[in-house]
């Protein structure tokens, strides 16, 4: 049961919030503009490839990670095969899982790992492996991580991930830094459910210390081999800090399922096939996503009113239902995928993602079910306790901008209301292609917070 009444209690919220999700995802502008300083500080932005790679391979542990490589796909289109590599292992643990290159990859592939842990040593040892292939490696982890010194060693590219905002200013406690509070000028105050949570993002950071790449050699870029030009990396200047600041920034539970590990692992790895040729994602657009996110963040937290909130009213729609989510549109697909696999991982509930216009005979027979077991749903006399029925579905359209001026949607809200089923459509506001993307991640991760929390979830 989902109980409403806490939809609108902020104080309730942030007391039932324990794992600091509300905060993660109003924090996702600001981890998307700490993910630019540290890919620049890479030196991606420098990077010269020699042509595009046959394949891009992708491999890490979680949530975040599956999303990323699903989305990453999607906006890479024809321009070269995303391949994910799926793990191995008897548990989902760093140490159980196993990762193996396929036997054609080599010397004209791209290897990306992207993870929010960096302790995996199956991680390293595939980094390994690809050195030996020829293949370029690229990560983006903790920047504290094993994985780093190993990526550093098979001399590949790491990307430090952005951290939570909170680590950073225990980071900087912990160093004897002062905390600073200035703020770019794009950064916003997150309606965050701790008060006065910042959701912007703090002061940049020094390049010395903890600024620096640590435990990486200047190596290939995403080229056709490891011979590509690297553009200027900055030289590793880490190793005195490298040490003293082990797990200062390394991501914690929380957020590795959250909004702010994905968009930690995805920016830079954007930035990177922006410069491999094999999408658009130039710095300018990742800002105005930072932006879209921020902006997101001010309608739907937690101080503002369900009535006019799209999350909380999106939260409230799916209480007591089966979801099916609908999607229209290449960003809106990987969108309603990652809805979907968040709700099962954060809130306990079933969904079920289909593209239209493959989503309407392959739901139909789903709207046409009797979910009630028999049971009127509208006696008043009804046992709820002892019967309490079968969830209801309810469609989810989440639209991008329709190719062509094409859609299926009116053929799908025919089906939907046709069955009595209710539908809930999101359609993002005009931008490109990522900020569209950016808004109806950012909406959904909000709804799978609030349904979390006030439906009981283990939150």
């Amino acid at each position: 049961m989902l109980d409403e009444s806490l939809l609108d209690a902020p104080d309730a919220l942030a007391r039932a919030d324990r794992r600091g999700l509300l905060r993660d995802a109003a924090e996702a502008g600001a981890r998307v503009r700490t993910a630019l300083r540290n890919t620049a500080e890479a030196g991606v932005g420098g990077l010269a490839p020699e042509g595009r790679p046959r394949a891009v391979l992708i491999a890490g542990s979680g949530t975040a990670a599956t999303a990323v490589a699903d989305l990453l796909g999607a906006l890479a289109g024809a321009a070269a095969p995303v391949v994910r590599l799926s793990p191995t292992g008897v548990a989902p643990a760093a140490g159980a899982l196993r990762w193996a290159l396929p036997g054609w990859a080599g010397p004209v592939d791209l290897l990306l790992i992207a993870t929010t842990d960096g302790s995996e040593p199956s991680l390293a040892l595939l980094a390994e492996q690809a050195y030996r292939r020829g293949c370029t490696v690229v990560a983006v982890a903790p920047r504290t991580s094993p994985l780093v010194e190993a990526v550093g060693n098979a001399h590949g590219l790491t990307v430090p991930m952005a951290p939570p905002l909170n680590e950073r200013y225990e980071g900087r406690e912990r160093h004897g830094r002062p905390e600073r509070s200035e703020r770019s000028g794009n950064d916003t105050e997150a309606d965050g459910p701790t008060g006065n949570d910042p959701a912007g993002e703090p002061g940049s950071e020094s390049g010395n210390g903890t600024g620096a790449e640590p435990g990486s050699e200047s190596g290939s870029g995403p080229g056709s081999g490891p011979g590509a030009d690297s553009g200027g990396r900055p030289e590793n200047n880490a190793g005195a800090e490298h040490g003293a600041a082990a797990g200062a920034e390394r991501a914690d539970t929380p957020t590795a399922v959250g909004s702010g590990a994905f968009w930690s692992l995805l920016v830079p790895l954007l930035a990177l096939l922006d410069r491999a040729g094999l999408l658009t994602a130039p710095p300018e657009t990742l800002q105005k996503v930072a932006d879209r996110l921020d902006s997101v963040a001010e309608r739907c937290g937690p101080a503002v009113a369900t009535y006019s909130n799209p999350a909380k009213t999106l939260a409230a729609e799916l209480a007591e239902s089966l979801p099916l989510i609908w999607t229209e549109g290449t960003a809106a697909a990987s969108a309603g995928r990652r809805f979907a696999a968040a709700l099962a991982e954060l809130t306990g509930r079933a969904a079920l993602a289909a593209e239209l216009p493959d989503a309407l005979p392959a739901h139909s027979a789903l709207l046409a079910a009797d979910v009630t077991g028999g049971t009127d749903l509208d006696d008043f006399f009804r046992d709820r306790v002892e019967d309490p029925g079968r969830p209801r579905p309810r469609v989810v359209l989440l639209r991008d901008r329709p190719v062509g001026g094409l859609t299926a949607a009116p053929a799908a809200r025919d089906l939907a209301l046709g069955h009595g089923t209710g539908i809930s459509e999101l359609e993002p506001e005009d931008g490109a292609e990522l900020e569209a993307l950016a808004e109806l991640l950012a909406v959904t991760d909000f709804a799978t917070v609030y349904l979390a929390l006030a439906g009981n979830a283990p939150a």
